[in-house]
């Protein structure tokens, strides 16, 4: 039986699982920013920091997690952690995870200054395709978020869950609609504004 099996849910997320002492531990590896980050599924993992770095130091010396990572294109010494991992060589300083009390927001990405520059070089295709890339993001995002929340015993019982699943839902619509305005028919002029 092997020890360590994975699911692809898009090109940004990775879901790896490891068996240790007879266990079966969920880990999300995911890319944002070019950088690709391994984070605990597993409640018990994120309540017991010692255990997690036990079960993730297992899961980077896992030769099945090295195949999986070459043939994705991901290098293993550049994998960050959430979790402290003893500091091997080659890894980047982990991540800290972020605590459930309240949090400034990091900054949004903020509208153009200059409004006639922008329209200036982008034309309507350019913004709709900026507009799926900033949705498709979210979408993922909120996806992540309810694999946590669930992996964390989250439910469509809990308030919370629902409101990210809400917005999941929202994000998807909208990216269907953004999709689906390249079908309407369009007048022929090539007009930009």
């Amino acid at each position: 039986m092997l020890d360590f099996t994975f699911e692809i849910m898009d090109e940004y997320t990775i879901n790896t699982r490891i068996l240790y002492a007879n266990e079966w531990f969920t880990f999300n590896l995911y890319e944002k920013d070019h950088v690709w980050t391994l984070h605990p599924f597993d409640g018990m993992l994120i309540r017991n920091k010692d255990m997690c770095e036990l079960v993730m130091n297992e899961l980077l010396k896992n030769k099945y997690f090295h195949v999986m990572c070459a043939k994705e294109n991901i290098i293993l010494s550049e994998i960050r952690t959430t979790v402290d991992v003893g500091r091997r060589s080659g890894n980047p300083e982990p991540i800290p995870v972020p605590s459930s009390s309240r949090r400034e927001r990091p900054p949004q990405n903020e509208l153009p200054d200059d409004i006639q520059a922008f329209m200036d070089y982008h034309d309507l295709e350019d913004i709709l395709e900026i507009e799926k890339e900033f949705v498709h993001k979210r979408l993922t995002f909120y996806k992540q978020m309810l694999e946590i929340m669930f992996m964390q015993g989250g439910g469509p019982d809990d308030r919370e869950f629902r409101e990210i699943q809400s917005l999941f839902t929202m994000y998807k619509e909208m990216l269907e609609r953004l999709n689906g305005w390249n079908d309407r028919d369009s007048s022929g002029n090539n007009r930009r504004w």
